[in-house]
């Protein structure tokens, strides 16, 4: 799909995601690295037996479909390069601080002079501008920051953090996002265009309904742990079964099946049946109507009924009958689960140290332009002299000097 395009990464850790996706999508995309190689290179976890700057599985995991280029940006044959290769590119992103590309006059402003359909995608913790642009942020704080920590963990103890970083993730694909819209915009106006991605504003959306809580029912939604509250009532969500965890929001139909089945199970009489108009229950609590059995009662029952069966049990039971029953998964957990596997959804990936690994496809499976993994994460520098040579005609020792290797 966008086989025609040329994307520059000029990206650390905070936005290698954004440009693997463009590159999953058929984008000619060029890492430019510093000569010591990208940050993202040094960060865990690591590969055993493999090259010093081919032994992180960070890096190794979001810079597939990409080439590697060193450019030594802090002398001039390295600036030359980098615009040289802007002049025949179509996009460009960076996650320097706010203003550092422009203080070594690589901004926008720059770029666009040498090219003026450029798609230039800037990622930081909150924008290019305003009181919070230059503070010190870390994926914490980022996520604290953009709301959603404010509803994990339980009420009466502190709020909970994400499970592994994903600010840098969820900004990333943001951008990429973002980058495509603007090229959009570009070919109607044939103006380069600037992308300010805000990572806070990514985790933002991260929040789903509580992002607009507050308009729709006049205050926010707090955080409750593994319940909900409705109105007056909180309703716990969360059961542990035989292996571990299963989410059920047991009301209208759901519920019907389930006092069914515990009436099966004989974990209630048969009698619970037509104790009540099942569909109909969680509106007679919420309006604080009478009814026959008390949602802590029904809760006990969800409770008991899956205790003893497991997570795929239940996934697959409710499958089948219409009723949603999420197992908290694991990541080994996802490694088993079928519809990964039935959507060929798992590849296999050689490692740089000569193993082979599962690992994580392409984002979607499309029939009419499919793609594919056509480059694994390159080592460092490893296209420096066919894209240089190529691309921009520079002899060797102008490589050289360009990537930074001259001295080296």
């Amino acid at each position: 799909m966008l086989s025609p395009y040329t994307v520059l990464d000029l990206t650390d850790e905070k936005g290698e995601m954004a440009s693997m996706v463009l590159g999953d999508l058929g984008a000619d995309v060029i890492k430019v690295e510093p000569p010591v190689g990208s940050p993202s290179r040094s960060l865990g976890p690591f590969l055993e037996d493999a090259p010093e700057a081919e032994r992180s599985l960070q890096f190794f995991s979001f810079n597939r479909n990409k080439r590697s280029i060193t450019l030594d940006l802090e002398t001039e044959a390295g600036r030359d390069a980098l615009f040289a290769l802007a002049e025949k590119a179509d996009f460009i992103i960076e996650s320097a601080r706010p203003g550092e590309m422009a203080q070594k006059g690589l901004g926008f402003e720059a770029i666009r002079q040498a090219n003026r359909r450029i798609i230039y995608v800037a990622i930081t913790p909150f924008g290019q501008d305003g009181p919070r642009a230059n503070i010190p942020a870390s994926d914490l704080t980022i996520v604290a920051m953009g709301g959603p920590m404010s509803l994990q963990g339980h009420p009466d103890r502190a709020p909970v953090r994400l499970s592994l970083p994903q600010a840098w993730l969820h900004a990333s694909v943001e951008a990429s996002v973002g980058a495509l819209t603007a090229h959009a915009l570009m070919i109607r106006t044939g103006e380069a265009q600037f992308v300010d991605v805000s990572a806070q504003t990514a985790m933002i959306w991260t929040m789903m309904q509580g992002m607009v809580a507050s308009s729709v029912q006049g205050r926010d939604f707090n955080r409750a742990g593994n319940a909900i509250q409705l109105g007056s009532i909180t309703l716990r969500l969360v059961h542990e079964c035989a292996d571990g965890y299963v989410v059920i929001f047991p009301i209208g139909g759901a519920l019907s099946k389930l006092v069914e089945w515990c009436v099966q199970d004989g974990i209630v009489p048969e009698d619970w049946l037509t104790a009540e108009d099942w569909p109909m229950y969680h509106f007679k609590v919420l309006q604080q109507q009478p009814v026959s059995h008390s949602i802590e009662e029904v809760t006990n029952m969800v409770s008991e009924y899956v205790k003893d069966k497991t997570k795929n049990q239940l996934l697959e039971h409710g499958l089948a009958e219409g009723v949603s029953m999420a197992p908290v998964s694991s990541i080994e957990d996802l490694t088993r689960f079928k519809h990964l596997e039935e959507r060929g959804y798992w590849i296999t990936a050689p490692l740089p140290n000569g193993q082979q690994t599962k690992a994580p496809g392409i984002f979607a499976n499309i029939s009419g332009t499919p793609m594919n993994v056509r480059h694994w994460p390159p080592r460092l520098g490893e296209h420096t002299g066919e894209i240089l040579r190529d691309i921009l005609g520079l002899s060797p020792s102008q490589i050289a000097s360009a990537s930074g290797q001259a001295n080296a």
